[in-house]
């Protein structure tokens, strides 16, 4: 074979493309000979809060200039230059680094987190050297340790409390280090069942059931304390965790410098408090509703507690106060509260050991409280018990006088209609009407039927609302109305004509229009019926399920007569049948 033929032939191609990766890797040593050194180089350890210098330095060992040199920094979550808190990306132009030349930047960055946790900062030193295309890379990672906080955090929080007691809660903050901080905030996690009774000083925010402090500029070792009075609900023996965190805000993002957690086991209440409202502790009322309620409370302390008061505080606009029936007890209608006290009540001026005691009282709701607003939708009306003793029994750990809590929550029932309505002249409708009036034995009359359904304060789920036509009446198949996304359906084997709804809004009727069917029938006396009124429809019934109390409606209406038409045009005269 050949030189050229062989050059030209498949294991002379690959024979060329090995000389030339050799002939390239020998250049590429011989124009870079040396080497590209990058380090990181910063505190192994610091406390969350600390500002510390890092340093990035890199050294062209190579004999070849280097090119296109940039430093690219990328910070981890709550690590931050205090000048531009925002730059989680920092980047260094460096141009031309020179053959045998070294240089080196630096950051000082503050770093925020929870103590023992770890945070990697990470940099990567881009270059290309001259005569070569490609770029190449050298890359380092700093791990750092939060080894504690700037600050100290406190939290002193009995180990035990009783449930629904008042208890003390105090919180302790302080600066150890020589800086000074602003947007301080401390930030409180609350388990379920906490409430917050008082705060000195007062909470600065609310964000669901947790709060927040805002502390503001901290001056070095400057420090404060925070006296809350709280209480917990739950279950006997149950562990409830309190979290607080303490952390500076930059650019509306939280960051953490210090934390603390407390546990507290429930206890139950040696105070014991229960009330019912007609016989049940939470209830679903209609308007105009009687309400019996029963309050019945107990001393389980080992001594004897003096000079109590009990309160209760009704908290809604539907209560009727006028109709309130409680003996022994004061009335305030401005604040809403019935008070009772050992004047009127003899064993709450001295409640012994074991002793027991009921008290009762009642009240109506409005029975007429027209829906103006969405304000009232899925109502929930409270009434909050609170007792309490003026003598602190030696067995509390804490000094705050025994209290006993319970809210009782009452749901508000829709108040939902069917409206019925029969006509014979029908413009509005759009079904034309015709037959004769007075009625005639054996003569065919057409009325239209409106089923017009009115809601306020809860949806309406399922609603279905059914009648039966007597012997005597036809369906037309005729039908209008706002009915929604399903008409009125006839059964010609029942006799049954039945509208459905899966949903009925609230206010519908009120704040917006309400829905409507409309249909057609055809009535024609028998001669059995002649001088009487006649029945157009059998009895109605409309069924629902209040979809916030789950309450299942049904309600019942009367036949519709002949000589009562809703349609003011015909006269009662004129739906008794003529032979």
């Amino acid at each position: 074979m050949k030189f050229k033929e062989f050059i030209h032939s498949f294991w002379g191609g690959v024979i060329i493309i090995v000389l030339i990766l050799i002939i390239g890797y020998l250049v590429w040593g011989a124009l870079v000979k040396g080497e590209v050194i990058f380090s990181l180089i910063g505190p192994d350890e610091v406390k969350s809060g600390e500002i510390s210098k890092f340093s990035f330095k890199y050294n062209n060992k190579s004999r070849s200039n280097l090119e296109d040199c940039f430093l690219e920094v990328r910070l981890p979550e709550g690590v931050f230059q205090t000048e531009d808190p925002l730059k989680q990306v920092i980047t260094f132009d460096l141009g031309e680094v020179k053959s045998q030349a070294a240089g080196e930047e630096s950051l000082e960055l503050m770093i925020t987190g929870e103590p023992q946790t770890a945070k990697n900062i990470e940099a990567t030193f881009t270059y290309r050297p001259k005569g070569i295309s490609s770029p190449f890379y050298k890359s380092a990672i700093k791990t750092v340790l939060l080894s504690g906080s700037s600050f100290n955090l406190g939290l002193t929080a009995p180990q035990k409390v009783f449930i629904g007691q008042t208890f003390p809660l105090e919180i302790n903050w302080s600066n150890l280090v020589t800086k000074s901080f602003e947007g301080v905030e401390i930030r409180a996690e609350w388990p379920s069942g906490f409430s917050l009774v008082s705060s000195n000083p007062s909470v600065s925010k609310e964000s669901g059931s947790n709060n927040q402090w805002l502390i503001g500029v901290v001056n070095p070792v400057g420090q404060g304390t925070i006296n809350v009075q709280a209480s917990l609900e739950g279950q006997d023996g149950e562990t409830k965790m309190i979290s607080l965190a303490l952390g500076i805000v930059q650019n509306n993002q939280f960051l953490p410098l210090a934390n603390v957690q407390a546990f507290i086991t429930l206890v139950a209440n040696p105070l014991r408090l229960s009330v019912l409202v007609n016989g049940d502790t939470n209830y679903n009322a209609d308007l105009g509703e009687e309400l019996d309620f029963t309050i019945n409370y107990e001393n389980n302390y080992s001594s004897s507690l003096r000079d109590l008061q009990l309160v209760a505080h009704l908290k809604g606009d539907v209560f009727d106060f006028s109709s309130i029936r409680a003996p022994k007890a004061l009335l305030n209608t401005r604040l809403q509260t019935l008070t009772w006290t050992g004047d009127k009540v003899s064993s709450l001026y001295v409640l012994n050991p074991g002793e027991k005691g009921t008290l009762n009282f009642s009240l109506k709701l409005k029975s007429d409280w027209p829906m103006v607003s969405l304000a009232q939708k899925n109502i929930i009306l409270e009434v909050d018990t609170t007792l309490k003793s003026a003598n602190i029994p030696e067995e509390l750990e804490y000094q705050i006088v025994p209290q006993a809590s319970n809210l009782v929550t009452i749901k508000l029932n829709s108040n939902c209609n069917l409206v019925i309505g029969s006509y014979f002249r029908d413009p509005p409708a759009l079904i034309a009407n015709s037959g004769n009036l007075p009625l005639k034995v054996n003569q065919p009359t057409d009325f239209t039927i409106h089923w017009k359904i009115i809601n306020t304060y809860n949806s309406l789920n399922n609603v279905k609302v059914v009648t039966t036509l007597p012997l005597w009446a036809e369906w037309t198949n005729q039908v209008a109305g706002n009915y929604g996304e399903e008409a009125p359906q006839y059964d010609a084997r029942t006799r049954q004509v039945s509208w459905s709804l899966p949903v009925v809004p609230v206010g519908s009727g009120y704040l917006s229009n309400p829905y409507e069917a409309i249909f057609q029938i055809k009535v024609t006396p028998l001669s059995s019926q002649a001088n009487q009124s006649i029945e157009l429809t059998n009895e109605t019934i409309f069924t629902a399920i209040d979809s916030f109390t789950l309450k299942e409606i049904k309600k019942t209406y009367l036949p519709l007569k002949s000589d009562s038409l809703t349609d003011k045009t015909v006269i009662s005269d004129e739906g008794i049948v003529r032979p």
